[in-house]
């Protein structure tokens, strides 16, 4: 009987984790005995020290690839590399000591600082050799492992963002297959006729297409707002099951589809965490709201009326260190409709305050969610800042990637003070195209002192992403997920530009431990 291709991969493992920890053993005895046993005892101890190592790392690693949640490698960032090592070699080094004191002869012989530095080895071997398998996999992409077939069956106005959506994120347990409409077989429009021959006739034919794609499984895209979903769902349900066919309904609330981290186990039930953005948290005091990135988009979303003439802010150490300076722009910070922290520091102050499961909530972060959100078309967008060759990079990249987007414009003003004339004009301009999302791009603190100038003029609401619109244009590569995890895009958005950036990350920075540590603000 063969293997699967993840059953290999798993074998491959093993043996990289064990060609990596002989190596390590290696290492350690040229460096602690230069390869000269003065002993004869030592060889026997040493070598049977070995292949307990090897024994014990094959078991730890057999038994988390039988673990429900086992995450292929080639899935896996470098950060959930990183802590996967430290977990195996820490089970490993107790396995290894408990078994030496069992027999306190081979305890008492055993060199500690050869132990020291076969853990030093072990942890950089074994480290790299799987960053190293990790970067050969994903090179050579991520072929089907166990990926089962999924159709989609949606309705025309939703089938941009489901295509893009589960083309791009069903990881390894899906693969689409095929998109169909549901239009014809359950019109939407006619709430009343739901059994007329012509609507069976295209339902029968729908399930036979679903058939005739080999899918084992169904995604049901079906608005919560619709008046015929709780009909079309059980029609669809019953219809695949007599054919075998498993069945997943997209959940929505108000119209808009919830996403994983917005649902919370209580107790028996699963349960969609819906916030009412009431909690603040103040931090040098800038008022800052409690939330996560799916919440926030989700809530701007459903509540986009109440915010039209405002403003959102997302507020770093730098603005939140100058808005502790400076009255006026902390009434601006504090002024708005809601101000996001958009930085580590913060949102650890925030979760030390008893906030514990706050997170940051980054302009970037906040536009990705919200684009993928309103790919149904139904908020439309503005982009307002940046310069020409931002603005045109954007024109291109963000209709590919972001299919089904509804963008009303883009505008670069000039960089300089506008004349009220220019201004006016402006406002019109924006106010004509009729946005519901006007982003912002000029920069902190300019962005925010325009839309504080500007709040209750604009029909849509106002957004401060400063460097957002680079980040999607693509002249600026965005820190990769693992190094935002642990809170270091900072240094990632150092690297990339020192003149500009070193200066203010010293010193905001400094004052903002400063105050916060030292003046306990």
């Amino acid at each position: 009987m063969g293997f699967s291709r993840s059953h290999r991969r798993k074998r491959i493992l093993l043996i990289v984790d064990a060609v990596a920890l002989a190596l390590a053993y290696a290492a350690m005895i040229t460096i602690r005995f230069n390869w000269y046993m003065k002993k004869e005892w030592m060889a026997p101890l040493y070598t049977m020290v070995f292949f307990m190592e090897i024994l014990f790392a094959t078991l730890v690693n057999v038994y988390n690839s039988r673990k429900y949640d086992y995450k292929p490698i080639e899935n896996q960032d470098p950060l959930e590399v990183f802590v996967g090592v430290c977990k195996n070699l820490f089970i490993l080094f107790v396995f290894l000591i408990v078994t030496l004191m069992a027999s306190k002869e081979n305890a008492y012989y055993f060199s500690r600082l050869a132990m020291l530095y076969l853990v030093i080895l072990d942890f950089v071997f074994v480290l790299s050799f799987r960053l190293i398998y990790r970067a050969i996999l994903k090179k050579h992409g991520n072929p089907d492992i166990h990926r089962r077939k999924i159709t989609a069956l949606v309705y025309e106005k939703d089938i941009e963002s489901v295509k893009a959506h589960l083309g791009k994120e069903l990881a390894s347990e899906f693969e689409l297959e095929a998109i169909f409409t549901l239009d014809d077989s359950y019109n939407a429009d006619e709430t009343r006729i739901f059994d007329d021959y012509e609507a069976v006739l295209n339902r029968e034919q729908l399930i036979e297409r679903v058939k005739e794609s080999g899918c084992s499984d169904a995604f049901v895209c079906i608005p919560d707002k619709l008046e015929i979903a709780d009909y079309v769902r059980n029609d669809i349900v019953r219809r695949l099951g007599y054919e075998g066919i498993n069945t997943y309904f997209g959940l929505s609330i108000d119209g808009l589809w919830v996403t994983g981290n917005l649902i919370r186990g209580m107790g028996y039930y699963q349960a969609v965490y819906y916030s009412a953005m009431a909690k603040r948290c103040r931090v040098l005091g800038v008022d800052f709201a409690v939330s996560n990135v799916e919440n926030a988009v989700l809530y701007v979303r459903s509540h986009i009326q109440d915010f039209f003439g405002k403003y959102i802010c997302f507020c770093n150490v730098h603005t939140t260190v100058e808005a502790s300076e400076n009255p006026g722009y902390m009434n601006i910070q504090n002024s708005s409709a809601l101000t996001f922290p958009d930085g580590q520091p913060i949102v650890n102050r925030i979760q030390k305050a008893g906030f514990v499961k706050a997170e940051r909530i980054a302009g970037p972060d906040f536009m990705d969610m919200m684009f993928k959100s309103t790919m149904d078309g139904k908020l439309s967008h503005y982009f307002y800042g940046s310069s020409e060759e931002t603005i045109e990079l954007l024109k291109k990249n963000l209709p590919e990637r972001f299919p089904g987007m509804d963008i009303k414009g883009y505008y670069s003003p000039p960089f300089r003070e506008l004349t009220p004339k220019e201004d006016e004009e402006i406002v019109e301009m924006l106010n004509a195209s009729g946005a519901d999302l006007i982003w912002i791009g000029l920069g902190a603190p300019k962005q925010e002192k325009w839309m504080a100038a500007h709040e209750g003029k604009l029909h849509g609401v106002m957004l401060g992403v400063g460097a957002g619109f680079n980040f999607y244009a693509g002249n600026i590569k965005r820190a990769p997920i693992w190094i935002r995890k642990i809170g270091m895009e900072w240094l990632y958005r150092l690297f990339q530009d020192p003149k500009r950036l070193l200066k203010r990350y010293v010193i905001s920075n400094a004052k903002f431990i400063w105050k916060v540590f030292v003046l306990k603000k």
